[in-house]
């Protein structure tokens, strides 16, 4: 079984759907599921290191770490944000992937789901 979950919300929206969506990756690669996360939209910061991270955004990318050591794949789409940000740098253990990466993981998998 193949799940494709796409984070493409703000990782400081009201709800927490992308701390959901890792924390819901991570039970799913645990109980044996193939899980491809793909960061997209306001969720991209999340794949770059950035001296001014946040006490959230810490716990997500240490989540994304989880997630990697549990053999997930972590992608990021949109690399609008690496040419707008000169400090910030494409954390090495995130690939880059293009939509047509993502949409060949949404085609193999069992379940997609958006947050």
């Amino acid at each position: 079984m193949h799940w494709t979950i796409l984070l493409k919300s703000d990782p400081e929206a009201k709800g927490n759907p992308v701390l959901h969506g890792l924390r819901m990756a991570a039970s799913a690669v645990a109980d044996g599921v193939e899980v491809s996360v793909f960061l997209a939209q306001e969720a991209c910061p999340l794949a770059f290191l950035d001296e001014q991270t946040g006490a959230k955004q810490l716990v997500h990318q240490d989540l994304i770490h989880e997630l990697q050591e549990l053999g997930a794949k972590v992608y990021v789409v949109g690399l609008e944000w690496l040419h707008q940000s000169e400090k910030a740098l494409l954390n090495s253990s995130i690939e880059a992937a293009s939509m047509k990466t993502l949409v060949r993981q949404m085609k193999i998998s069992d379940q997609v789901i958006t947050l």
